[in-house]
């Protein structure tokens, strides 16, 4: 929509490219209304400006369209469609439930299931256009694929589901970040019964719950490893020795260790799998797990957790524009996931539903986190008046 004043408030790092400066300040000045429309630039350095106005517009390159675990999305289908009496998972023991009894209704109305066929899995999984252009043909993903959720515990060897239907609708819909959705998977179990089972409410909704639940979070989805001679989050943690002497908590230590156990066990059924070794590649955490069972693995970054365990009100005076942009976009990135997480997994007959609430007062902590650092990025010095 045009407007009369285009403004960018703060420096965005690389999110924002000359390409995109191009198309959102076009948009300045309404036709017929405006004779000229206005740009402002809002808490950047002039090199940082002179890039988006007179720098080249970047490669544009297109996205892979197929991914290791497409064919779970026919899956689910197949166990949403209530004509699909082998698959349909919302009538347990043939039981009718409210839920089902509602999508039967709409079925009646719109006709909307099966909304994945197979023929139409098999056509988005044939060969893509890269294919094309090289003269090549790909049409065995489809079967890779079943085979990758099969061999992964998702499905069982008739396509019906061998998960929680929540759950494996939250991995789905995680799967522009493949490794994380995957791996984050096996983790539900744990966080259920650290933080849910046989708990009581007082304890779920404790700061100090919450806390321990984002460790163990931040542990799987934000692995990104410290620079030399900075504290690490198992520093932090208590985990790993420290140079001001802290003792370390055996508790931070078993709960650190049994994390890593899960995901080195992960990481070994994705070595096991009957695909290509690329595919298994789109699944496997960046920073890999210890092998050894008694090692912490490598040192990770504290910044998110820091932030958010302490309330910090926007970003430290000594933090660099690069390391505010890093720690906005990660901190950012886990909000999304809490969402996913959250609006999946407190669906009905849901296995987790209980993890609902700590995923709902995560992402309401993330939400004012990232408003603090809006703000600050907004708050500039007024340098108009004489």
């Amino acid at each position: 929509m045009p407007f009369r004043t285009c403004v960018f408030c703060g420096d965005m790092g690389d999110d924002l490219t000359p390409l995109i400066a191009n198309q959102m300040q076009g948009r300045a000045g309404r036709r017929g209304m405006d004779v000229q429309g206005n740009v402002i630039y809002l808490g950047m350095e002039w090199p940082y400006i002179e890039n988006l106005m007179l720098g080249s517009i970047s490669h544009v390159t297109g996205k892979q369209p197929r991914y290791p675990i497409m064919c779970l999305q026919q899956a689910l289908a197949a166990s949403n469609d209530p004509g699909d009496l082998r698959r349909f998972v919302h009538e347990p023991d043939e039981l009718a439930t409210p839920f089902a009894t509602a999508i039967r209704k709409m079925q009646r109305s719109q006709s909307c299931f099966p909304t994945v066929t197979p023929e139409q899995m098999k056509w988005v999984s044939g060969s893509t256009l890269d294919n094309f252009c090289k003269g090549e043909k790909s049409d065995d993903y489809m079967e890779m694929s079943m085979r990758c959720i099969e061999g992964l515990g998702y499905v069982n060897s008739d396509m019906t589901l061998a998960m929680d239907h929540n759950v494996l609708t939250m991995v789905w819909e995680l799967h522009d970040n493949l490794a994380i959705s995957v791996n984050l998977c096996p983790i539900l179990d744990q966080l259920y019964l650290r933080f849910c089972y046989n708990k009581t409410k007082s304890f779920m909704q404790s700061d100090g719950t919450q806390n321990d639940f984002l460790s163990v979070l931040l542990h799987v989805i934000d692995r990104v490893p410290a620079k030399q001679g900075d504290e690490t989050l198992q520093q932090l943690l208590r985990v790993a020795p420290a140079e001001d002497g802290r003792s370390l908590s055996q508790d931070a230590i078993a709960m650190w260790l049994e994390t890593e156990k899960i995901l080195l066990h992960q990481k070994k059924v994705i070595d096991s799998l009957d695909i290509d070794e690329g595919e298994k590649s789109k699944m496997l955490l960046v920073v890999p797990p210890a092998e050894n069972e008694d090692d912490i693995g490598i040192p990770l970054d504290k910044g998110v957790y820091e932030m958010l365990v302490s309330k910090q009100k926007g970003f430290r005076d000594d933090q660099n524009t690069a390391r505010r942009n890093e720690m906005k976009e990660r901190i950012v990135a886990v909000g999304q996931l809490c969402l996913v997480a959250h609006n999946n997994i407190q669906q009905p007959h849901g296995k987790y539903k209980e993890l609902e609430v700590h995923f709902r007062r995560l992402f309401s902590n993330i939400k004012y986190s990232v408003a603090d650092m809006m703000n600050q990025l907004m708050d500039q010095d007024d340098v108009t008046e004489v």
